[in-house]
Protein backbone atom coordinates (compact mmCIF):
# COMPACT_ATOMS: atom_id res chain seq x y z
CA UNK A 1 0.00 0.00 0.00
CA UNK A 2 1.04 3.02 -1.06
CA UNK A 3 1.99 6.17 1.66
CA UNK A 4 2.75 8.93 -0.12
CA UNK A 5 -0.30 11.61 -1.72
CA UNK A 6 -0.71 11.57 -5.53
CA UNK A 7 1.78 14.42 -7.02
CA UNK A 8 0.95 16.86 -10.15
CA UNK A 9 2.94 16.79 -12.83
CA UNK A 10 4.79 19.77 -12.56
CA UNK A 11 5.73 17.79 -8.67
CA UNK A 12 7.27 14.95 -10.58
CA UNK A 13 8.49 16.47 -13.42
CA UNK A 14 10.44 18.59 -10.87
CA UNK A 15 11.44 16.03 -8.73
CA UNK A 16 12.40 13.91 -12.10
CA UNK A 17 15.09 17.05 -12.72
CA UNK A 18 16.54 17.13 -9.50
CA UNK A 19 17.59 13.44 -9.55
CA UNK A 20 19.17 14.00 -13.07
CA UNK A 21 20.70 17.17 -12.24
CA UNK A 22 22.49 15.38 -9.06
CA UNK A 23 24.51 13.37 -11.33
CA UNK A 24 24.70 10.61 -8.82
CA UNK A 25 26.27 7.64 -10.56
CA UNK A 26 25.43 4.57 -12.72
CA UNK A 27 21.76 6.61 -12.82
CA UNK A 28 21.46 5.69 -16.50
CA UNK A 29 18.48 3.45 -17.19
CA UNK A 30 14.83 4.38 -16.20
CA UNK A 31 14.14 1.68 -13.46
CA UNK A 32 16.77 3.92 -11.71
CA UNK A 33 15.54 6.89 -12.31
CA UNK A 34 12.16 5.66 -10.87
CA UNK A 35 14.05 4.73 -7.34
CA UNK A 36 15.87 8.02 -7.14
CA UNK A 37 12.65 9.64 -8.04
CA UNK A 38 10.36 7.67 -5.32
CA UNK A 39 13.23 8.29 -3.22
CA UNK A 40 13.45 12.21 -3.81
CA UNK A 41 9.97 12.16 -2.88
CA UNK A 42 10.01 9.92 0.35
CA UNK A 43 12.49 12.36 1.14
CA UNK A 44 10.70 15.39 0.59
CA UNK A 45 7.66 14.13 2.95
CA UNK A 46 10.00 13.46 5.79
CA UNK A 47 9.43 9.49 5.12
CA UNK A 48 12.86 8.48 5.29
CA UNK A 49 16.60 9.62 6.36
CA UNK A 50 18.89 11.54 3.28
CA UNK A 51 21.06 8.74 2.24
CA UNK A 52 24.42 8.77 0.73
CA UNK A 53 24.91 9.31 -2.97
CA UNK A 54 24.42 5.98 -4.89
CA UNK A 55 22.46 3.92 -1.91
CA UNK A 56 19.04 2.80 -2.65
CA UNK A 57 15.99 3.01 -0.20
CA UNK A 58 14.16 -0.18 0.23
CA UNK A 59 10.83 0.23 -0.59
CA UNK A 60 10.27 3.31 -2.06
CA UNK A 61 8.69 2.73 -5.13
CA UNK A 62 6.13 1.17 -2.84
CA UNK A 63 5.31 4.05 -1.50
CA UNK A 64 4.47 5.93 -4.70
CA UNK A 65 0.87 6.73 -5.62
CA UNK A 66 0.13 4.16 -8.74
CA UNK A 67 -0.73 7.35 -10.55
CA UNK A 68 2.40 8.76 -9.67
CA UNK A 69 4.19 6.01 -11.29
CA UNK A 70 2.36 6.13 -14.35
CA UNK A 71 3.26 10.22 -14.45
CA UNK A 72 6.91 9.35 -14.31
CA UNK A 73 6.56 7.61 -17.08
CA UNK A 74 4.92 9.83 -18.83
CA UNK A 75 7.72 12.76 -17.77
CA UNK A 76 10.71 10.47 -18.80
CA UNK A 77 9.09 10.56 -22.28
CA UNK A 78 8.51 14.20 -22.37
CA UNK A 79 12.00 14.64 -21.62
CA UNK A 80 12.74 12.76 -24.10
CA UNK A 81 10.68 14.55 -26.60
CA UNK A 82 11.44 17.88 -25.38
CA UNK A 83 15.59 17.11 -26.28
CA UNK A 84 16.69 16.81 -22.96
CA UNK A 85 17.70 13.56 -22.80
CA UNK A 86 18.59 11.37 -25.41
CA UNK A 87 18.16 6.83 -25.62
CA UNK A 88 21.64 5.34 -25.32
CA UNK A 89 24.54 5.07 -23.22
CA UNK A 90 27.60 4.18 -25.88
CA UNK A 91 28.35 1.81 -28.21
CA UNK A 92 27.96 -1.14 -26.45
CA UNK A 93 24.31 0.09 -24.77
CA UNK A 94 22.91 1.84 -27.69
CA UNK A 95 19.02 1.64 -26.55
CA UNK A 96 16.35 1.77 -24.07
CA UNK A 97 16.33 1.19 -20.86
CA UNK A 98 19.56 3.24 -21.30
CA UNK A 99 19.84 7.22 -21.47
CA UNK A 100 21.98 9.77 -20.88
CA UNK A 101 21.32 13.93 -20.99
CA UNK A 102 21.66 15.64 -24.18
CA UNK A 103 23.77 18.29 -24.51
CA UNK A 104 20.36 20.10 -24.40
CA UNK A 105 19.80 18.96 -21.19
CA UNK A 106 23.03 20.07 -19.96
CA UNK A 107 20.92 23.46 -19.64
CA UNK A 108 17.92 21.97 -17.94
CA UNK A 109 18.85 23.80 -14.69
CA UNK A 110 18.78 26.95 -16.09
CA UNK A 111 15.24 26.31 -18.27
CA UNK A 112 12.98 25.98 -14.89
CA UNK A 113 13.98 29.33 -12.68
CA UNK A 114 11.30 28.77 -10.02
CA UNK A 115 11.76 25.20 -8.89
CA UNK A 116 11.46 24.13 -5.22
CA UNK A 117 10.78 21.30 -3.68
CA UNK A 118 10.67 21.76 0.08
CA UNK A 119 9.93 25.25 2.44
CA UNK A 120 13.90 25.99 2.41
CA UNK A 121 14.21 25.68 -1.12
CA UNK A 122 10.82 27.53 -1.75
CA UNK A 123 12.10 30.43 0.17
CA UNK A 124 15.58 30.46 -0.97
CA UNK A 125 13.66 30.92 -4.97
CA UNK A 126 11.49 33.73 -3.79
CA UNK A 127 14.62 35.78 -2.30
CA UNK A 128 16.32 35.21 -5.28
CA UNK A 129 13.44 37.13 -6.85
CA UNK A 130 13.13 39.90 -4.15
CA UNK A 131 15.89 40.60 -1.49
CA UNK A 132 14.03 42.49 0.74
CA UNK A 133 10.98 40.37 1.23
CA UNK A 134 9.61 40.51 4.84
CA UNK A 135 10.01 38.41 7.57
CA UNK A 136 6.14 38.43 8.24
CA UNK A 137 5.35 37.58 4.01
CA UNK A 138 8.30 35.00 4.80
CA UNK A 139 6.37 33.62 7.35
CA UNK A 140 3.25 32.97 5.40
CA UNK A 141 5.09 31.84 2.72
CA UNK A 142 6.66 28.99 4.95
CA UNK A 143 3.44 28.29 6.05
CA UNK A 144 2.00 28.01 2.47
CA UNK A 145 4.38 25.32 1.79
CA UNK A 146 4.48 23.78 4.79
CA UNK A 147 0.72 23.02 4.29
CA UNK A 148 0.82 22.42 0.38
CA UNK A 149 2.95 19.36 1.36
CA UNK A 150 0.53 18.34 3.73
CA UNK A 151 -2.08 18.25 0.72
CA UNK A 152 -4.01 21.14 3.21
CA UNK A 153 -4.47 22.99 -0.10
CA UNK A 154 -7.13 25.63 1.00
CA UNK A 155 -4.69 26.37 3.94
CA UNK A 156 -1.62 26.42 1.51
CA UNK A 157 -4.02 29.22 -0.51
CA UNK A 158 -5.00 31.38 2.43
CA UNK A 159 -1.58 31.59 3.38
CA UNK A 160 -0.21 32.59 0.15
CA UNK A 161 -2.96 35.45 -0.40
CA UNK A 162 -2.22 36.61 3.13
CA UNK A 163 1.88 36.89 2.18
CA UNK A 164 0.62 38.97 -1.23
CA UNK A 165 -1.78 40.89 1.06
CA UNK A 166 1.46 41.87 3.36
CA UNK A 167 4.06 42.25 0.74
CA UNK A 168 1.31 45.17 -1.03
CA UNK A 169 0.54 46.65 1.88
CA UNK A 170 4.50 47.23 2.31
CA UNK A 171 4.34 48.77 -0.85
CA UNK A 172 1.93 51.45 0.06
CA UNK A 173 3.63 52.15 3.20
CA UNK A 174 6.69 53.06 1.67
CA UNK A 175 4.77 55.21 -1.54
CA UNK A 176 2.95 56.90 1.00
CA UNK A 177 6.01 57.92 3.07
CA UNK A 178 7.98 58.84 0.04
CA UNK A 179 9.15 62.65 -0.31
CA UNK A 180 8.25 62.93 -4.04
CA UNK A 181 4.90 60.46 -3.64
CA UNK A 182 2.97 61.37 -0.59
CA UNK A 183 0.59 63.51 -2.17
CA UNK A 184 -0.67 60.60 -4.81
CA UNK A 185 -0.67 57.25 -2.44
CA UNK A 186 -1.29 58.48 1.48
CA UNK A 187 -5.01 58.85 0.81
CA UNK A 188 -5.04 54.79 -0.07
CA UNK A 189 -3.80 54.21 3.52
CA UNK A 190 -7.07 55.73 5.12
CA UNK A 191 -9.26 52.90 3.02
CA UNK A 192 -10.53 50.17 4.63
CA UNK A 193 -10.33 47.55 2.33
CA UNK A 194 -7.75 46.02 0.41
CA UNK A 195 -9.46 45.41 -2.70
CA UNK A 196 -10.11 49.31 -2.51
CA UNK A 197 -6.67 50.01 -1.63
CA UNK A 198 -5.68 47.90 -4.87
CA UNK A 199 -7.64 49.80 -7.25
CA UNK A 200 -6.94 52.97 -5.68
CA UNK A 201 -2.91 52.37 -6.53
CA UNK A 202 -3.65 51.33 -9.52
CA UNK A 203 -5.35 54.82 -10.67
CA UNK A 204 -2.22 56.78 -8.42
CA UNK A 205 0.40 54.70 -10.07
CA UNK A 206 -0.87 55.42 -13.59
CA UNK A 207 0.36 59.23 -13.73
CA UNK A 208 3.75 58.18 -12.60
CA UNK A 209 4.85 55.76 -15.18
CA UNK A 210 6.38 57.47 -17.77
CA UNK A 211 8.92 58.40 -15.08
CA UNK A 212 9.46 55.27 -13.62
CA UNK A 213 12.65 53.13 -14.42
CA UNK A 214 11.83 50.66 -17.16
CA UNK A 215 11.83 47.12 -14.98
CA UNK A 216 9.63 49.07 -13.44
CA UNK A 217 6.92 48.87 -16.52
CA UNK A 218 8.27 46.06 -18.18
CA UNK A 219 5.40 42.96 -17.67
CA UNK A 220 3.65 45.25 -14.81
CA UNK A 221 -0.05 44.53 -15.78
CA UNK A 222 0.95 40.69 -15.44
CA UNK A 223 3.48 40.71 -12.67
CA UNK A 224 1.67 42.87 -10.48
CA UNK A 225 -1.93 43.09 -11.49
CA UNK A 226 -2.84 40.15 -13.23
CA UNK A 227 -1.02 37.98 -10.16
CA UNK A 228 -2.36 40.06 -7.63
CA UNK A 229 -5.78 39.49 -8.93
CA UNK A 230 -5.20 35.94 -9.10
CA UNK A 231 -3.41 35.37 -5.65
CA UNK A 232 -6.59 37.71 -3.80
CA UNK A 233 -9.73 35.74 -5.95
CA UNK A 234 -8.25 32.13 -4.78
CA UNK A 235 -7.37 33.35 -1.34
CA UNK A 236 -11.15 34.67 -1.16
CA UNK A 237 -12.16 31.34 -2.88
CA UNK A 238 -10.38 29.39 0.02
CA UNK A 239 -11.00 31.30 2.87
CA UNK A 240 -15.33 32.10 2.47
CA UNK A 241 -17.60 29.19 1.93
CA UNK A 242 -18.88 29.91 -1.57
CA UNK A 243 -19.56 26.59 -3.38
CA UNK A 244 -16.22 26.97 -5.53
CA UNK A 245 -14.63 23.61 -5.94
CA UNK A 246 -11.60 23.63 -3.43
CA UNK A 247 -8.48 23.66 -5.86
CA UNK A 248 -6.41 21.15 -7.51
CA UNK A 249 -2.72 20.65 -6.44
CA UNK A 250 -1.18 21.26 -9.80
CA UNK A 251 -2.86 24.91 -9.54
CA UNK A 252 -1.41 25.58 -5.98
CA UNK A 253 2.04 24.82 -7.25
CA UNK A 254 1.28 27.43 -9.83
CA UNK A 255 0.06 29.95 -7.77
CA UNK A 256 3.51 29.01 -5.03
CA UNK A 257 5.39 30.05 -8.60
CA UNK A 258 3.50 33.00 -9.51
CA UNK A 259 4.92 34.72 -6.11
CA UNK A 260 8.39 34.86 -7.39
CA UNK A 261 7.84 37.90 -10.30
CA UNK A 262 5.11 39.23 -7.99
CA UNK A 263 7.17 39.85 -5.27
CA UNK A 264 10.23 40.95 -7.59
CA UNK A 265 7.60 43.85 -9.43
CA UNK A 266 7.03 45.12 -6.13
CA UNK A 267 10.44 44.92 -4.78
CA UNK A 268 11.45 47.33 -7.81
CA UNK A 269 8.07 49.59 -7.40
CA UNK A 270 9.22 49.91 -3.74
CA UNK A 271 12.68 50.87 -4.95
CA UNK A 272 11.34 53.62 -7.05
CA UNK A 273 8.68 54.50 -5.04
CA UNK A 274 10.58 55.23 -2.03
Amino acid sequence: MWNLPEHSYEEIRNAVVDVLLKKEPNVNQFSLVLDRTARELVQRHGGAPSLATGLAYPGAQAQLHPNDRTLLLEVFWDLFRQGFITLGLDDANAGWPWFRLSRFGQQLKEQTPYRFHDTSSYIAMIKSAAADLSSDAELYLEEAVAAFYADCLLAAIVMLGVAAEAEFLRLVDVAAASANYKASFEPIKKLKFVREKITAFQKALAPHLKTLPAECREDLDTNLLGIQSVLRIARNDAGHPSGTPPPAREQVYIHLQLFAPFARQLMRLRGALS
